[in-house]
């Protein structure tokens, strides 16, 4: 202790603590790292009362949210008896989520034993915040990018960017997705009975119409964090960011409703006009999310949505 604090008498250290705006913990390493206390800066964080998070204990602020790396951290950390800081989503007792910056410190005793762990923890919402605002900025401009680079590789059909083109946009769509904790929809359109369509009607009418089909898409998804391109064959593939289960749903309702409108002859359907079937996952990836694990995804909804085709349209959320 340096040596002008070795003057100063215990109940300022206690009040300091007591009164610090910061929220601070005190654990028992002793017993499972049991909460024993907490100050009032840390009450009026969280919304909890002192007894409500010293009989429930830390989990009552990571709630659902059980899955982040941070946490893993933390418990690597304190299983070796070592300090450690990280930024955690957790949520105050009327549901909000803020990002804690949590400062964690053991505490030994004279014999060097591990007896208790001190927690100090900040609000830094507003900083991160920033943060994925930057972050999103910086990703809206690799994207555009992205996209005028793959303008020069268009499919040469239906006037989209290429696939290897499209997979490279969606990869850094799904890093910008897990950085930011937000939502990454990946739908797969598909113009049904395409194949009775060509055969019937010729190969012509039928690339006439999946251009068709493309330049709906293209008009119908516009954002910097949308992009797609052709499939194979009769499928289309989209991908979006920072967009809900319902939006998605509804987006993909307005697409297949337009190409309805275009009202183009097919008799191999129950309408007698050209029709889609479109399958989706709306999701908010992990590190451990993969481009394959999204397209597997989108594919089964899809499927689901081919055995329903007077419903046509699957997502998942």
């Amino acid at each position: 202790m340096l040596p002008m604090m070795e003057h100063l008498p215990c109940d300022v250290f206690v009040q300091a603590v007591a009164q610090s705006q910061d929220g601070i913990t005190i654990a028992d390493a002793r017993a499972n790292y049991a909460l024993v206390y907490v100050n009032s800066g840390f009450e009026h964080l969280t919304g909890y009362s002192a007894a409500e998070i010293i009989q429930e204990g830390y989990r009552l602020l990571q709630r659902e949210d059980t899955e982040q790396p941070e946490l893993h951290i933390l418990r690597v950390a304190m299983e070796r008896g070592e300090g450690c800081q990280v930024v955690l989503r957790n949520y105050r007792k009327d549901g909000s989520m803020f990002w804690n910056e949590l400062s964690l410190s053991p505490v030994h005793d004279v014999a060097g034993n591990l007896t208790h762990y001190i927690g100090v923890q900040k609000d830094v919402t507003a900083r991160k915040m920033l943060e994925q605002y930057l972050h999103q900025s910086n990703l809206e401009l690799k994207l555009t990018n992205q996209k005028l680079s793959a303008s020069q590789q268009l499919d040469p059909l239906v006037g989209l960017v290429s696939l290897p083109n499209f997979f490279k946009t969606l990869d850094t769509m799904l890093l910008g997705a897990i950085r930011m904790h937000s939502e990454l929809a990946l739908l797969i359109v598909e113009v049904n009975h395409f194949d009775a369509f060509q055969a019937h009607y010729g190969d012509q009418a039928g690339d006439e119409c999946l251009r068709q089909v493309g330049h709906l898409i293209a008009r119908a998804y516009t954002r910097h964090s949308d992009t797609a391109s052709r499939y194979d064959g009769q499928r289309f593939v989209i991908a979006s960011l920072e967009a809900n289960p319902e939006e998605v749903s509804a987006h993909a309702r307005k697409l297949s409703d337009k190409v309805r409108a275009l009202g183009i002859p097919h008799s191999g359907t129950a309408q007698g006009i050209v029709t889609l079937s479109i399958g989706g996952v709306v999701r908010t990836p992990t590190r451990g999310t993969t481009r394959d694990e999204l397209l597997q995804q989108a594919r089964h909804m899809l499927a689901s949505a081919e055995r329903h085709e007077h419903a046509a349209i699957r997502i998942a959320g």
